[in-house]
This record gives structure tokens, C-alpha cells and sequence, in this order.
């Protein structure tokens, strides 16, 4: 789909639904880039289909049928309309070439942006287990997760960001264990050396006895709580995750709230095993090996979805009474839909630069208005997309139809190194954390700054520019493609890139600044590369909101990358500082200028900011 502008599609809907009887929502789902006029029109196949008829006789019928161009009644923005075989095709007067680019001046930060939306989004991401630090995998789930969010806001929803926080997971007990029992004396970055500590207390754990039995005590102690053992848990895992946040404050991502599995278990566990029992969404198994677990029985149905399975039934709770990973998953999302009575309370956890605190969950603290959600989006791995489903299926038989329909599961493909994956326990991350890759990309970066500015600006402009190639490089590809890291790939400053846009937007800064004019948008004929330019802009609106539906930043990437080829090809054929004609020379400046505006504003829904000098 694709929107001109919201004012332009509108009218030719209802023009086309005039003329043919149609629905306007009917017409307005066929219009789409021409390629023959400006905007195209795929009406005539609609209604041949329902009719039995030639489309392109259809489509000669209604344009017949339209206000004559040039008559009294025609619409002033458009020069031509006509079939052409069962395509309708308008092509666009300069007036509404000069309206789109008047829009775009006058809406600035705001043109791309969609109407106020009913219900609040949670974007949970990116859940990092708190005994390591970030390491380019766990990156990529970050900067798809504020990418998506930051585009779902321009769309119009309100979002709320939230990180799980597994703190009662055996990589935290091993982890837990070696500080306990085996070192306890931190250096450097608190993150990067417990994910290095855990590497070691992993190995042993595979092959000694006494670790084993001693982890396994510490992990009881954890989950049973009000304990000096669950205590020193906690801490350990808030200090781990304040300085993941360090590295997630370096690439612009922040949260809202941040929910502690070990709050889950004693704040909504039981009501939630409650609920799931009372309403008959699990059967308590009588035999066979999962005697006394209550189970979702899946059968076929699951089989076909993700073939031949041993068995496709699910436990969610132990015969013990404990829930598995997915049965606490499954409560924590009845919470999340506002299904629960029990609420947790919440603390202050962090400052963040950009000026709001991320509270978390934390027992003692106050009441606050978090969850509750209309919708929920989960960012994690496609291997977890059997578990995911599970949860929609157990939310449809609890007959929470509408919260099941508006669970997602924003699956993504990992990003491995050209010979291996990345392992947290066997510490192939080591030398690829977030922390290192963007060290390299600012150094990098440094050495190919020639501007004549003192260190602090050439400072400021790598962080900027390594930042915003790191995040090119891993929001470009669809997420359900696997990338394979390369420093060459990450770092690349020219073509398909983020410095490439980052420059494309420094150069109309640069044109602009170098005017002795005002733009200004005058009464001109534009040139083949204006329009297209102009229309390229204006499709920005129409991009988001396709991104925000298939929740798909890469859309966004692709965009942003036609706008600077657009705008090069505009810049190479139509001078603009030079133009002799004072009308043309100001509403070329105008375009540059809405040029720099579209540009920063898709910039902006993938996280990257736009220096105003490289």
C-alpha cells in the first residue's frame, strides 16, 4: 500500500468509489505506486472478479465516468487520469507536488507519523541472562526490539519497553556459585568480567561432582527466597544487568521496566497455576511419565505445524507443583493482558541518558501503572517458537481469544561468526561482546575522519557514526535471516551502509547552510528527478506503517537508502545553490530541506542519530 499523502489517497478513493459504486476502504486498498502515472489504481481487477468481466474495459468505464480534466468539477491535483489495460493511473499536477512538499515542511519531526491508536503495546526484549555481558547476538535482539518500538510510537500506539530478567536460571546459580566459593574480587566492567568467570565455572560444572551438588544447593536456596543466598542472587543480578545497561545506554536503547523472575514467584505465580487449573487449559495427567503434571494437550495439530514430534504435548506444571520455563511464561502473559488480581510493586533501577528511570519489580516498592496491555510482543530467538505458540494456545483455551489474536512472536535468526555460533558457556563471544564491537567501529571510525575539528567533536562524530553503522548492518537484513558477522560488512563506510545515509543527510545540512536563500516552495514545473524525489518523500507515512504491522525495521533501512539515491540523482542533474531562477533555486532548497527532515525522521526509527558534521 502506498500513500502519497494521507489527503491525496483519500481523495482518490473516494473519486474511484464515486465512479464505480465501490467501498471507499475497498478502492483505497488498490492504489499503489503507478508505473506508468504517479499513482496507480488496481480497481478494475476487484470488481472483474466479482462481476465475471474485462478489468480493462472496467477500468476505461470509470475513468469515462470521472470529472473531465480541465472541467469545473476535475481536481486540482492531478493533470491526467486514464486507464491503462486494468490499471487506473493519476498523474499529479504541480500543485499537489507543491502541497506534498508544503506538508512535509510544515509536519517536520512529525511528517511519516500515524494517528493516536487505542491500547498500549509491550515490547518485551531483549532478556539477557544477567551473568554476562551483551555479546553481538544478544545485540541484535536489542536494537530489532527499540527499532520496533520506536517505530509502533511514530505509528501512533503507545509502547511500553520491558526486559525479563531470569535471575533464577542455572546460569545465574553457576554464576552465583563462583562468586560465593570461588572469586569475588570484580575487575573492570562488572558484566564483562562475570560472563568470563561463568565461562570457567561452566567447564568445571561439566565434569565435577562437587560443583554440581554445590550449584544445585545454590539454585534451591534462590528459588525458595528469604534467604541470605537469595539475596546475594538478586544483587548479583542487578549488578550485572546495571552494567548491560551501560552498553545498552552506548547504542540508544533504554527501557521502561524491568521484570525479575524471582517477583514472577512470589508476586503471580499461584494465582496464575490457579487460573490455568480452574479453567481447564491443562489436564492433570493420571500415568505414564507425566503422572501428576498438568499438561496442555496439543495432539496433531501442533504436529502439523512443526512436523513429527515424539510427543506433542506440553507440561507446564511438575508433579512437584513447580511450573516449567513455559507454564511461568504463560503467567507472567496472563499479567501482562491484565488478567491477574496480584500486581507486582516497583522500584527506581536506573537513570538513563535519555532522562527517564527504568523502574523494576522489587518487593516493598509501590504500585505502578505497568502492564495491563492490549498487545504484547516478544523478541526472541525462532528457536523458541514452539514454546511461544504454546502460550497463544493456552491464552485461546483460557477463551482469551483477542489476547491470543495479539501476542507476537518477532522471531529472529542468530547472528553467528563465519565458523561457529556464538555459546555463553563455552565463550565463543569472547573478543565480540557490544562492548568491543563498538570500540573497533569508533576507532575505525576515527581513523577516517578529515575534518579539522579538536578531539572532542572527532570523539563525538565516531561515537555517532560507529554506533549508526553497527545498527545499519544488523537492521538491514529481514529478521528471520541469519546473519554471519564481519568486521568488513559492520564497518563498511560507503554504499549500502549507515554512514553512507548518515552522510547523505550531513550533505543537505551542508547545501542548506550554505544558502543565501529561504527555502521556500513557489510555483514551479518540476523536473522528472524533482517529482520523483518528492514522491519518494511522501511515501514515508505509508513505509512506517507497514513496518509497524509486519513489526519490520528492514523496510525502514531500505527507505532511507532509495531517499539518498533520490537525492543524489536530484543533486547531479538540478543544481540548487546555482540555480539562476531565484522561484526555483528557493523551492530546490525546499526540497532539500524535506529531503533532511524525511531522512532524519527514518534515521531516527532505527535508532540512528545524524551528525550534523562527518
Amino acid at each position: 500500500m502506498w500513500k502519497l499523502l494521507e489527503g491525496l489517497k483519500e481523495e482518490i478513493a473516494a473519486m474511484l468509489a464515486k465512479a464505480s459504486g465501490a467501498k471507499p476502504e475497498d478502492v483505497a486498498a488498490t492504489i499503489e505506486p503507478g508505473k506508468m502515472g504517479d499513482i496507480s489504481s488496481r480497481l478494475a481487477f476487484t470488481l472483474a472478479k466479482e462481476a465475471k468481466g474485462n478489468p480493462a474495459k472496467i477500468a476505461a468505464d470509470i475513468v469515462n465516468k470521472l470529472p473531465a480534466q480541465g472541467g469545473a468539477e476535475a481536481s486540482p491535483n492531478f493533470d491526467k487520469i486514464e486507464a491503462a489495460g486494468p490499471y487506473i493511473n493519476f498523474y499529479l499536477s504541480e500543485k499537489a507536488y507543491a502541497s506534498i512538499l508544503t506538508d512535509i515542511l510544515e509536519k517536520k519531526g512529525k511528517h511519516g507519523a500515524g494517528r493516536k491508536k487505542k491500547g498500549k503495546v509491550i515490547m518485551e526484549f531483549p532478556s539477557v541472562n544477567p551473568n554476562k555481558p551483551w555479546h553481538i547476538g544478544h545485540l541484535r535482539n536489542a536494537l530489532l526490539g527499540d527499532s520496533v518500538a520506536r517505530i509502533l510510537e511514530f505509528d501512533g500506539y503507545a509502547v511500553e519497553r520491558m526486559d525479563y530478567i531470569d535471575d533464577l536460571g542455572l546460569q545465574v546459580a553457576q554464576s552465583l556459585w563462583g562468586f560465593l566459593n570461588y572469586d569475588s574480587n570484580p575487575q573492570g566492567k562488572f558484566d564483562q568480567w562475570l560472563g568470563h568467570q561463568y565461562v570457567g565455572i561452566a567447564k568445571r560444572f561439566e565434569t565435577d561432582k562437587a560443583v554440581v551438588e554445590g550449584v544445585r544447593e545454590t539454585l534451591k536456596s534462590m528459588e525458595e527466597g528469604d534467604n541470605a543466598i537469595a539475596t546475594a542472587g538478586r544483587d548479583l543480578a542487578e549488578k550485572c544487568v546495571a552494567a548491560q545497561y551501560q552498553t545498552s545506554f552506548e547504542f540508544g536503547v533504554f527501557h521502561d521496566v524491568l521484570v525479575f523472575e524471582s517477583d514472577i514467584l512470589r508476586t503471580i505465580f499461584q494465582e496464575g497455576i490457579a487460573q490455568i487449573k480452574e479453567n481447564n487449559a491443562v489436564v492433570l495427567e493420571k500415568e505414564g511419565k507425566n503422572a501428576g503434571c498438568w499438561v496442555v494437550k496439543l495432539g496433531t495439530e501442533f504436529e502439523k505445524e512443526f512436523g513429527k514430534m515424539e510427543n506433542p504435548d506440553k507440561v507446564l506444571i511438575r508433579s512437584d507443583g513447580t511450573a516449567v520455563y513455559t507454564g511461568k511464561d504463560v503467567i507472567f502473559h496472563l499479567w501482562k493482558f491484565g488478567k491477574l488480581k496480584n500486581r507486582f510493586s516497583y522500584e527506581p533501577f536506573i537513570n538513563q541518558p535519555s532522562g527517564k528511570t527504568a523502574f523494576m519489580t522489587k518487593t516493598g516498592g509501590k504500585q505502578m501503572e505497568f502492564g495491563a496491555a492490549a498487545a504484547a510482543i516478544n523478541v526472541i530467538g525462532v528457536e523458541q517458537k514452539y514454546p511461544q505458540r504454546v502460550i497463544v494456545e493456552v491464552l485461546r483455551r483460557l477463551e482469551y481469544s483477542e489476547e491470543a489474536s495479539n501476542l507476537h512472536h518477532l522471531s529472529y535468526e542468530h547472528v553467528g561468526l563465519p565458523d561457529e555460533k556464538f555459546s555463553g558457556r563455552k565463550g565463543t563471544w569472547v573478543g565480540y561482546t557490544a562492548d568491543e564491537l563498538l570500540g573497533e567501529a569508533r576507532t575505525r571510525v576515527m581513523e577516517k575522519i578529515k575534518l579539522d575539528v579538536g578531539p572532542d567533536e572527532k570523539a563525538a562524530i565516531a561515537k555517532t557514526v560507529g554506533a549508526g553503522a553497527i545498527k545499519y548492518s544488523f537492521l538491514r537484513t529481514s529478521s528471520d535471516k541469519r546473519i554471519t558477522f564481519r568486521w568488513e560488512d559492520a564497518l563498511n563506510m560507503e554504499g549500502d551502509s549507515g554512514p553512507y545515509l548518515q552522510y547523505a543527510y550531513v550533505r543537505t545540512k551542508g547545501i542548506l547552510g550554505k544558502a543565501a536563500d529561504k527555502p521556500s516552495v513557489e510555483s514551479i514545473a518540476y523536473t522528472k528527478e524533482e517529482k520523483a524525489l518528492i514522491r519518494r518523500l511522501a511515501m514515508l507515512r505509508d513505509v512506517v506503517a507497514r513496518s509497524a504491522k509486519e513489526r519490520a525495521p528492514h523496510h525502514i533501512t531500505q527507505y532511507a537508502l532509495d531517499i539518498a539515491a533520490d537525492f543524489s540523482s536530484f543533486y547531479t542533474n538540478c543544481p540548487v545553490l546555482v540555480a539562476e531562477d531565484a522561484k526555483v533555486r528557493r523551492t530546490r532548497l525546499a526540497i532539500t530541506l524535506a529531503s533532511s527532515i524525511t531522512l532524519k525522521n527514518a534515521l531516527g526509527l532505527i535508532g540512528i542519530d545524524c551528525p550534523e558534521r562527518m
